[in-house]
């Protein structure tokens, strides 16, 4: 008997899992009105055209249309000499061709390693001023900017104001070559300014 209850248990739950699968596979019929969808039409045909037609006719794609483009000035072409010919653009910049700006010529010039280190006149006279009064030995050298120190040159650290005052000497040491003090990058010992005593 127990057996039997089993099984008519176990029946019972295969009838109700076996109903509601055939209720879920009988799906609703679709409606007839849908039509199906038409297939993306091949590049350069007269309806891809019409498309591209119809997207560039939409708000954004007109967006493009309606951008405001630079007013022209009445000095002459928009590009003079190579530079911007327009309000408000820089008169010197880095882009200006060197045969046009005797600044970036200056700087073409000037070796990669020296461009590093920029110091303002008042800076210079600042250390300078300072280097003048230190008891540190004179070097006989000929080394100019972005050579090699050599190594039997000693290098003395500079003054801790002048690190505090001028942050981008902050890393490097110095050299009095007579009347000329030479900034040194001390890892690789070469020579990144000249300041005149």
């Amino acid at each position: 008997m127990r057996h039997s209850l089993a099984s008519i248990m176990a029946f019972a739950i295969l009838a109700v899992l076996a109903g509601s699968a055939a209720l879920s596979q009988t799906a609703p019929p679709a409606p007839q009105s849908q039509q199906p969808p038409q297939p993306n039409p091949l590049p350069g045909s007269p309806q891809h055209q019409k498309q591209v037609d119809d997207a560039q006719n939409s708000e954004s794609g007109r967006a493009g249309k309606q951008e405001p483009l630079p007013k022209a000035t009445t000095e002459g072409p928009v590009l003079l000499n190579g530079m911007l010919n327009v309000p408000g653009a820089p008169t010197d910049s880095q882009t200006a061709p060197a045969k046009f700006s005797e600044r970036n010529a200056a700087l073409d010039k000037l070796p990669t390693m020296a461009i590093a280190l920029q110091l303002n006149d008042e800076q210079r006279k600042k250390i300078a001023a300072t280097l003048r009064i230190s008891k540190a030995p004179a070097a006989t050298v000929d080394t100019t900017v972005a050579e090699q120190l050599p190594s039997q040159i000693e290098m003395v650290d500079l003054p801790d104001t002048l690190k505090t005052e001028i942050p981008d000497v902050n890393k490097l040491k110095y050299v009095h070559a007579g009347d000329r003090i030479l900034l040194v990058d001390p890892p690789n010992r070469i020579v990144v300014a000249e300041i005149k005593n």
